[in-house]
Parts: C-alpha cells; structure tokens; sequence
C-alpha cells in the first residue's frame, strides 16, 4: 500500500480573477520518502502549485492534504503546515531577509517557539551539515549565488521538515555550485525527506528522481518513473522537452542491435558504459610457430594520418616518441589508415608510409616475435575494426599479438580526457563555451560522443560541448545547445588526434559552412584554436598507459 504524504484533489488558482487558470483541475499523489521531479514549460503552473503546496497561495477550488488532513489556513494551521512543508525560492533572494546568516538560519526555528538553546544547538548541526561555517557571520546580502542557495536550504533544514521543495535550485548558478547543491539534495533525500524539485534538466531529473511529473496548461500530463516518462515522446514535445543522453543512446544501440532490449534501462552513463565495454572483445593471443626464435618485442603505432608534416611532428611522432621512451625494449614500428592520406604522400612528397598490412609483413620479415598494436584512434570505430582484421590475417607469423584501446575506451579514459581537455583550457570562464569537433562516424561507437558530451556536464562543465562533422552530435545540435546557453565567446577547438584538413576546413575554414562562420553567423565572438589531442602530454601519456594495459592481458 502506498504511503502518501501529499495529495492535491482537482485544484483550480489563478492570478488574474479567474479569466485564465495557472492550476486547471489539478490533481496528483506524492509517496513519503520519494524524489519528486516536477516538469514542463515555463508557465505549465509548477512554481504556483508549490506555492499552494506552503500555503503562500490558496486554491480557489479543490484541496492539498498533508497526512491525509486537509490544509487549515488559520494562523496556526499555516504555521503548522510551514514546519512540515518547507520551500527553497528559485532566487534566494526573495528568501533572505536577516541581516547575517546566522540570524537568518535561527529565524525560523525561534519563530516556531523552540528554546534559545536547543535552537542554537540546532542551527549549529545544521551550519555543520551543509558546510556554511566559513562564511556564518557574514551578511546575506554579500554571499555568492550558491552560498545564498546553501542558506535557503538551511533556513528549512532546520525547522526538520517531512517535504522539502526546490524550484529550479540550479537556477544561475556556475558548474561548481551546482554540483554543490546536487551534492546537498542527494544528503537529503538519504535522510528520508520527501523532495519535490523543479528542473529543466533531463539528464539530471532522469537520473535523480524517482517519479517524474510532466506539467502543461495546468494540469498533468504524464507521470510515472523517469524512463517511462522520456520513454513518451508525444508527451516530451508537448512540454518542450527532450530525451536524457543516456536513453537516447541506450535505444540507438538497441535498435542497431549492439545492446539487447532485455537488458535493464540504463540510469547513467556509469551503466551505460558497462554495457559498451562489455561488448569489446578481449586482446588475441597469436600463434606459435615461430616460438623457438629469439624473442624480440615491437609496438606498432597505428594512426589515421595527416598529410600536414608540422602537425604530424607534433602529435603522432610525439605519440610514438613517448610510447618508445616508456618501453625501450620494444622497437617502434608505424602504420597508416587513410589511404587516401598514403596515396597524397607518395605522390605529392615521393614518402612511402606503411600501411597494416604492409607494417606486419615487414616486421616478420624483421623475425619479430611478439608485437602490441596500439592505435591512435579516438574511439573503436571503422577504423579501429579494419585494422584488427588485417593485423590478425598475419598472426600465424608472430608468436602474439596484442591491442591496445582507442584513446576513449573505458570510463577511466572518459575522466582523463576531461582532466586533459580542462587543464588545456584552464583561463575557461562561465561566459566562454568551449566547442569540440570531432570526426564522427557511422559505427556504433560513435555514442562515445554524445555520452562524453555529456559527461563533461555531469562532471560540472556545462560549458563545453562535443559534436562531430559527420555525425550526431551534429553543428545543428551544438549551434541550438550553445544559444541556450548564451555566451560571450565560443572557442573551437579539434577533439581529434591531428589539427589536419577538418580542423582547418570544416571547424577554422572561410566557408559559409565551417563551424567558425555558422558559430560568427549566429552572433558569437568565435576564437579557433587548431591544436590537435596528440599536442596534449596528458593525451599522449593514455595512449602510452594503453599499452601497459595491452602488456597485462
């Protein structure tokens, strides 16, 4: 049987005398103890109905029960009903009143006639709690964004309340004091509060909340768990919303048959990622008929290619440099993917690259006996599968073969390309966004993309964003993302190994179509930045600790 706390019955108000209705026959059940997401339009009557859940509004028609009582509006009633029912405004602002925080946070409790000492002790725990010592006896008008959010919080925790709601708690806040609240709504919901929250972040709701509320005109649209709500498409473009990545994506690679339907919904990217990497097969272990020759160990670095010679200095010889100064028992050997690239060199410059094939053939010819494949290939795309199938053609010549990973194959890589990508930008403030193009692809790998797109917002950087040249996230989605989040200036920069012909062309390029001039188009200050990952020493140390994890298998 369900335990509810909090029930509206058909609730009519409206702010200008009945001639249009913000709650239109409004009625809904909230569990104790569950995280509640409330979402829709701006205007879909989600702020009014938390008003009218505190009592600040009062029904014209229709009823709230808290505990199966229905809501008193004496004195006493409201007084009652704002102990157990607390509200965190969308601008803390409206909220603060007291001249220093700790007044601000002992108002309400002494309000409610708790003792000076058993208030003070109070106050103090949750001061404590929420981490607000440092700034306590400031005044409320001085603190930051989020400092005056952690107070708003702070003003309700302490009176203990049965349902704390939150109207757009992220609302103006920077990536750090985001994260900072979130941190503070996951301690309290642990604690067993009931929470009710406003959001227009799906990805967020979808992974926090427990049951989902999609409000239009008024009323209810749809309810439920957070996968059977985005699961409604006709429901989500009614309100203007969209997908979570993480399901978007879970679909995508069930339709392309990659996932299995039968596999629990995914309710992050964490689990997500489990699934993805528990399709990669495992390293091969090659032949043995060359066993009795003497051991002799090569990596072969396998890369795309770039035909511009400065820019391959700088990243694939560098990448190849590092990995021999790690393993200088191994000889270094080099192949190339693009043959459109090899045929460009050859006629152009009269050089001569290997490619796979070419690379095995003249290490067995040089009795090598054991070789590790290290590819410097951003994700285990077309490329990646193509060079695994000509290298194994040649395994019975080589006592072993193993390969190491793309640059982004696990979630560890996901963290050290954001470390790596944040420390390259380190003068990135909240009024840049930072743009990274990739290549993208028509392989089922190329989901890495949108889900580190949005790992970067998950890990607070909601300012920098991921998209490909010949995939999804596609121009058109980074162009409709970043005017939302309205900068002064957008930094392009190539989320690819080299800075070659796309970053020059279809990110940095004169055309009406590069990324540069659509970004310039659309009214943005554009700064391009054409420096390729393998320039990043952080990019090139995860290809060399991809070979020591090549090196334990």
């Amino acid at each position: 049987m369900k335990d509810i706390i909090l029930k509206a019955e058909n609730l009519y108000f409206s702010y200008d005398d009945e001639k249009t209705h913000s709650l239109n026959g409004l009625s809904l059940e909230i569990e104790r103890g569950k995280k509640i997401a409330f979402m829709g339009a701006n205007g879909s009557g989600k702020s009014t109905f938390f008003l009218c859940c505190n009592g600040i509004n009062r029904p014209a028609k229709g009823r709230i029960l808290l505990d199966g009582e229905p809501i008193q509006y004496t004195r006493q009633g409201l007084l009652n009903l704002r102990q157990k029912v607390g509200i965190v405004f969308q601008d803390p602002d409206n909220q603060l009143f007291s001249a220093s925080v700790y007044q601000e946070i002992s108002f309400g409790i002494l309000n409610l006639g708790v003792a000076e000492e058993e208030a003070k002790k109070e106050v103090e725990q949750v001061i404590d709690y929420l981490e607000i010592t440092p700034f306590r006896h400031k005044p409320t008008h001085a603190l930051s964004g989020g400092q005056k959010k952690q107070v708003s919080i702070a003003d309700i925790l302490v009176m203990h309340p049965e349902i704390i709601i939150l109207d757009e708690p992220a609302a103006a806040l920077d990536p750090k004091h985001t994260q900072m609240v979130n941190q503070i709504v996951n301690r309290l919901t642990e604690q067993g509060i009931t929470v009710l929250m406003s959001t227009h972040d799906v990805d967020y709701a979808y992974e926090w909340a427990d049951q989902i509320f999609l409000f239009k005109d008024g009323q209810v649209l749809s309810q439920g768990t957070p996968a059977e709500v985005f699961s409604n498409q006709s429901a989500l473009a009614a309100t203007n919303l969209h997908q979570p990545a993480v399901l978007e994506l879970f679909h995508r690679l069930c339709r392309k048959g990659i996932l299995k339907t039968s596999l629990p919904i995914p309710k992050n990217l964490r689990e997500l990622e489990a699934y993805i990497e528990a399709t990669n097969e495992p390293y091969y272990q090659g032949g043995t008929s060359h066993m009795n020759q003497l051991e002799k160990k090569a990596i072969l670095v396998v890369s795309f290619g770039t035909s511009y010679h400065a820019t391959r200095e700088v990243t694939i010889d560098a990448i190849e440099q590092d990995i021999a100064a790690a393993y200088p028992d191994y000889k270094i050997y080099r192949a190339w993917t693009s043959k459109m690239i090899l045929a460009k060199l050859k006629k152009r410059d009269h050089i001569h690259i290997c490619n796979v094939k070419e690379a095995m053939e003249q290490m067995a010819a040089d009795k090598i006996t054991d070789v590790i494949i290290q590819p410097t290939h951003v994700i285990n795309g077309i490329e990646n599968d193509l060079m695994k199938e000509d290298a194994l053609s040649y395994r019975e010549y080589f006592h072993s073969i193993r390969f190491g990973t793309p640059l982004l194959t696990s979630e560890k890589d996901n963290q050290a390309i954001i470390q790596a990508i944040t420390e390259e930008f380190p003068d990135l403030t909240k009024e840049d966004v930072l743009v990274l193009m990739g290549h993208g692809t028509t392989h089922y790998a190329n989901s890495i993309y949108a889900a580190l797109d949005y790992t970067f917002k998950d890990y607070g950087h909601k300012n920098i964003f991921l998209g490909t040249v010949e995939a999804y996230p596609s121009m058109q989605s980074l162009l409709r993302m970043v005017k939302e989040y309205n900068p002064r200036r957008v930094i392009l920069a190539p989320f690819m190994i080299v800075a070659g012909d796309h970053a020059r062309n279809d990110m940095a390029g004169d055309d009406p179509e590069s990324w540069l001039c659509q970004f310039r188009e659309s009214g943005f200050e554009v700064k391009p930045v054409l420096k390729g990952l393998g320039e990043y020493p952080r990019v090139r140390q995860m290809f060399v600790d991809h070979v020591a994890d090549a090196l334990k298998n």
